[in-house]
């Protein structure tokens, strides 16, 4: 921070940090957001969404033996085809004399726990090829990967995961875009936990359904007098202690991931402060002609006194003559959203400067740190070991371009 400073960076300008909740950015003492603080105390500190998302799921998996152990034999599967060209080509082969789809094996990186989805996803559709290829190998190890998958509880889990981790992907893909904002997260973060809800509850997930439509409904006995069933060509383990586990380590699952989510996103702190600032532009309180809560107020005048904002004492009267000219202008059909009256206000600061001050901090508040990861990214596909002497100047640009600038398809297509 301080050398930040001293290249001329004015820290009390500055509307809001989002971090990756590290203790070396959020931590209590010296943490990065404690100094930026200590210069400018008006500064609003917010938690990447994308990042409370993976740490709650990852969290909740974490408690379940069974899924890290499934994580682990995913790992298995992975580095079984990767590390071996011979592997890959017999399952390719195999593939193509069953006609069944094709799906890379991906790996599960415990820091980026949403792609496990990418991987159970994987083995559901290879399902068939994969144990072809172990029965067709006979190894030690591809055995020893046999065993596991061909079970009840392995495949109840794979498919029951593959429609959770769907809906918690499309949550995760929503919380990345460039355009999003906090008066949009509470919305997508609640509509996801009422699907994983209906998941967990009623077992009616698109994938689940067809997998136990083609499984006997409960364990039976074959001739050789154990629990055995065939599922897609191939004998699969079954018993009723393996049915119970698996209907309990996925509902512990989606139960764990509900709470987390509730618990890492709800308001406090700084958070109260944004949560107040949405109220304010809230579209279907100033319809239905409700007033923010003295509560909400009272958050925004403290806020106002921290910003040494002057005339903050008016912030409940202007707020009330906002709303009414928001109902009575013409325009206000086309004002839908909390980003669309914080930028009417915005226009109309003459009359309404508290409200356009509040306006401007909201609008300007990070949600994420989705673009600065990205940035990372693209810095680690430019300067790669061959390219090691490129300067900070050259980088910059190509960066610059990479990001912001057109697709090799549309300049291609240009010439």
């Amino acid at each position: 921070v301080k050398l930040l400073v001293e290249k001329g960076l004015d820290v009390s300008k500055l509307a809001g940090i989002a971090t990756d909740g590290a203790s070396v950015m959020v931590g209590c003492r010296a943490g990065v957001v404690q100094q930026m603080k200590a210069l400018s105390p008006s500064l609003l500190s917010t938690h990447c969404i994308a990042h409370r998302l993976a740490l709650s799921c990852g969290g909740a998996a974490d408690q379940i033996p069974y899924l890290v152990k499934f994580q682990e034999i995913l790992n298995s599967l992975y580095k079984y085809f990767h590390n071996s060209p011979k592997n890959t080509a017999k399952l390719e082969s195999i593939q193509s004399i069953l006609n069944a789809s094709s799906l890379k094996m991906k790996e599960v990186f415990h820091t980026r726990w949403l792609s496990f989805e990418g991987s159970v996803e994987a083995v559901v559709r290879n399902y068939p090829s994969l144990l072809s290829v172990f029965l067709e190998e006979k190894s030690a190890k591809a055995l020893s990967l046999h065993k596991p998958l061909s079970c009840y509880k392995f495949l109840y889990c794979a498919h029951f995961l593959s429609d959770v981790l769907k809906q918690l992907c499309f949550l995760c893909k929503q919380f990345q875009r460039s355009d999003i904002d906090f008066s949009s997260v509470n919305s997508l973060l609640n509509s996801t936990v009422s699907v994983l809800e209906r998941l967990r509850d009623s077992k009616d997930g698109t994938v689940l359904s067809s997998f136990l439509q083609e499984t006997p409904s409960s364990p039976s006995l074959d001739s050789s007098g154990l629990c055995t069933f065939e599922f897609k060509g191939h004998t699969i383990r079954d018993s009723s202690k393996q049915r119970d586990e698996a209907i309990s380590a996925c509902e512990k699952f989606v139960s764990g991931v509900i709470v987390n989510l509730r618990d890492r996103f709800v308001s406090k702190g700084d958070r109260h402060v944004i949560s107040a600032m949405c109220s304010l532009f809230d579209p279907s309180l100033i319809a239905s002609s409700v007033s923010p809560s003295k509560e909400t107020l009272a958050i925004l005048v403290d806020f106002l006194q921290t910003c040494s904002f002057p005339n903050y004492q008016s912030l409940r009267s202007e707020v009330v003559g906002f709303h009414e000219f928001v109902r009575h202008s013409g325009s206000s059909t086309g004002l839908s959203t909390v980003k669309d009256l914080a930028q009417f206000g915005i226009r109309h600061s003459e009359v309404f400067p508290v409200v356009g001050f509040i306006g401007r901090r909201m609008l300007v508040l990070p949600v994420s740190t989705v673009d600065c990861e990205r940035g990372f990214s693209k810095q680690n596909l430019i300067k790669t070991d061959l390219r090691n002497s490129l300067k900070p100047e050259s980088l910059s640009n190509l960066m610059m371009i990479s990001i912001e600038g057109p697709t090799c398809l549309d300049t291609a297509c240009e010439l």
